[in-house]
């Protein structure tokens, strides 16, 4: 059973570097690009399978800075593959003074 990696940011900067780096040391794994920009998503999970043909790599739309957002792809990622190997969150946010951490952790980590 391939590994599932999960990596947000993924389509530019550091988390597409993360992404090239982890297909080469192991293209036997599922790849799975969390990006705000699908098109850019689509068209950065194209070149990678077009380098790296045995990987397995897919998208997942979610803006971490949106906790509906956030919660839609949780909710999608745990259908599509019941389980997450490995998560690098690579996505940055700006703070929200009206985020409640407790709520979103709570939300998040709850079954």
């Amino acid at each position: 059973m391939r590994k599932v990696v999960m990596v947000t940011g993924a389509s530019s900067g550091i988390g597409l570097a993360l992404c090239k780096r982890l297909l080469a040391e192991d293209d036997e794994l599922h790849l799975c690009l969390a990006c705000r920009n699908v098109g850019k998503a689509e068209a950065v999970c194209g070149a990678l399978l077009a380098s790296y043909p045995m990987a397995e790599v897919s998208t997942v739309q979610v803006d971490v800075s949106n906790l509906q957002s956030v919660f839609r792809a949780a909710k999608e990622l745990k259908q599509r593959f019941q389980r997450l190997d490995y998560v690098y969150l690579n996505a940055g946010i700006m703070p929200n003074p009206q985020l409640n951490v407790k709520a979103l952790f709570s939300g998040l980590f709850s079954s």
